[in-house]
């Protein structure tokens, strides 16, 4: 493979993304960011494929002058929550940039030339894996022998962040962000924050959203699991540990999940992960593990709540003695909401509350006590959410009963996955409506990026929504949808407001 020279305007940086072909899915969901309108534009994209290590290779090439003054910030930031390495060759030493553009990517069996975007070059090359192995299991990568020097990966990948020989290269670190946080958001948990060390605190990933649950058993080889949203049983799904300054990031398969009975008793519903370790994760959660039974950390059955609560992001208005304060409740549950407020609460104080629902008949309201609050230290350090928990302790029967088919329609929907095609910035705002109220959700903005999803997955979707004019001719439209109605997946159109959109998913969902 000859790699030809540049001209100086052009601007270069290479992404390394680990197990391509497994994680499609949510590779092509991290990334898109590259791909949104508010990106630098792309002068080139091109994708090689490295068998041994098991890596997607993405050249990007920008000019000078589109990047602006803020140069690849952009794409360092990018780089960085969606957990890939990343490498600027024109910073590296004559050596090192020498021995990665000459010796590694000469060695890819596969590439794609000049493709449009990123999402759209890992997903061709991809499908070109695919084709090559006749869609056979990959075999595990080939370890290199020991003081190999491959490029820079192999070594930085072993370093902590804060011995990073270059600012140029930028290793994978440990996610603490949810995909959708925007940039400039703390993209790693820094080994420095310490999580109090009277229990191990955890989250999972849902969808787009890291969503805080409580641990009911632990070992090497899986876990027990509260939350009041579920995943599906044999979903794949990433846990996030925390303990002191110890941090686990761990995936596994769902191999459990509690009954509606158990659910109703204990407040939240149970689910159990068989791990599936890489030596990363398990030197990870075996430190975390360690550190805990040395201080004699005992994991206890976690006191029953009355009633389970579900993840949402909904804009209401908190009434206090100062005035009306702005604020977004992030999971709702008979008795009360959780909520991330422009201002402070103070705790134990009683406020009214204001919330607009998904039924369009107007805001309910009531009355509220202060009766928790997690401070931004703790939150970081044991990455949960800062805020504080409301106790509803008056409303009228009308706004009770309309909270209880509201809740009752969440819980529904807590179940249900969907997948969303739309261009641009219309991507993120039906993917806000339908989050927003209990859907998991995952979309592209590339139609071969939807196809992945729709394939690579072996438990389908429960719906597909696309935006009427993300795909530009009737033939485009006409092929995606009929891959998924081939597979027994309903599909809607998006037109106009998104919430119409979200009514459209209820109604063939039938969640009323």
């Amino acid at each position: 493979m000859q790699i030809h020279d540049d001209p100086p305007t052009l601007v270069e940086a290479f992404l390394l993304v680990e197990q391509p072909r497994q994680r499609i899915s949510h590779w092509t969901q991290a990334l898109a960011a590259l791909d949104a309108s508010t990106a630098p534009p792309l002068a080139s994209v091109h994708a090689f494929y490295d068998s041994i290590a098991d890596q997607a290779v993405l050249q990007l090439r920008y000019d000078a002058l589109a990047l602006g003054t803020v140069r690849l910030g952009y794409v360092v930031e990018v780089a960085l929550l969606a957990e890939v390495g990343m490498i600027q060759p024109a910073e590296l030493s004559e050596g090192e940039r020498s021995r990665f553009l000459s010796d590694r990517l000469a060695r890819c069996t596969l590439h794609v030339s000049y493709a449009r975007d990123v999402v759209g070059a890992l997903t061709e090359l991809v499908k070109r894996i695919k084709d090559t192995r006749g869609g056979k299991s990959q075999p595990p990568p080939i370890p290199l022998a020991k003081g190999t020097r491959d490029d820079l990966q192999h070594t930085v990948q072993s370093l902590p962040v804060a011995t990073t020989t270059s600012r140029h290269v930028i290793p994978r670190p440990m996610r603490s962000e949810s995909p959708r946080d925007a940039l400039g958001a703390t993209p790693y948990m820094p080994t420095t924050a310490v999580a109090p060390k009277d229990m191990i605190y955890a989250r999972y990933l849902r969808g787009g959203r890291w969503v805080p649950i409580r641990v009911g058993a632990l070992s090497l080889k899986g876990a027990a699991l509260m939350s009041g949203a579920l995943p599906r049983l044999h979903d794949r799904v990433e846990v996030a540990l925390s303990y002191g300054t110890h941090r686990a990031l761990v995936r596994g398969e769902v191999g459990k999940i509690s009954s509606v009975t158990e659910a109703a008793a204990t407040g939240a519903s149970t689910f159990s992960v068989q791990f599936e370790h890489d030596s990363s994760s398990r030197a990870q959660l075996t430190e975390l593990l360690t550190a805990a039974r040395t201080a004699k950390v005992t994991i206890k059955p976690a006191p029953a709540r009355a009633t389970r609560r579900f993840p949402v992001e909904l804009p209401l208005c908190v009434g206090t003695t100062r005035g009306a304060i702005k604020a977004d409740a992030l999971d709702v549950s008979v008795g009360g909401m959780f909520v991330r407020p422009a201002f402070a609460l103070d705790r134990g104080s009683i406020a009214s509350f204001s919330m607009a629902l998904d039924d369009e008949l107007g805001p309910v309201g009531g009355r509220v006590r202060v009766v928790r609050h997690i401070a931004d230290a703790f939150a970081k350090a044991c990455g949960v959410p800062p805020g504080f928990g409301l106790g509803i302790v008056e409303m009228t029967d009308y706004d009770r009963g309309r909270w209880s088919a509201f809740l009752a329609r969440v819980e529904k929907r807590s179940e249900r996955r969907v997948v969303v095609g739309a261009p641009g910035t219309r991507l993120g705002e039906l993917q806000v409506a339908l989050e927003s109220c209990g859907y998991v959700v995952t979309g592209g903005t590339d139609p071969g990026a939807i196809v992945q999803l729709a394939r690579a997955s072996d438990r389908p979707v429960d719906a597909a929504l696309f935006d009427a004019g993300w795909l530009s001719n009737g033939a485009s439209s006409s092929w995606v949808e009929s891959l998924f109605s081939a597979r027994g997946i309903p599909c809607a159109t998006a037109l106009g407001d998104a919430r119409r959109a979200r009514g459209a998913i209820d109604r063939i969902l039938d969640v009323v």
